[in-house]
């Protein structure tokens, strides 16, 4: 019994190790934000303030933004 686990866990072991190597290998893409950060300076109140940040996929797959949070 010990014999049959020990097996099985080795194979598992293995098993999770060999996917690690294709997920690594697999192309992705790669987002570069050519200017990361951008002071607005003073913005009276209720005026808007507008900005363009250019990102750049270096990558070799579509890169695709889902979210974008300010801080």
């Amino acid at each position: 019994m010990k014999k049959l686990l020990l097996t099985l866990l080795t194979l598992a072991v293995l098993g999770l190790w060999g996917v690690q190597g294709v997920c690594a290998a697999a192309p992705a893409a790669d987002a570069v934000v050519l200017e990361p950060d951008f002071s607005f300076g003073t913005i009276a109140e209720g005026k808007k303030a507008i900005h363009t940040f250019m990102i750049e996929n270096r990558g070799e797959t579509e890169l695709r933004v889902l979210r974008v949070e300010t801080g």
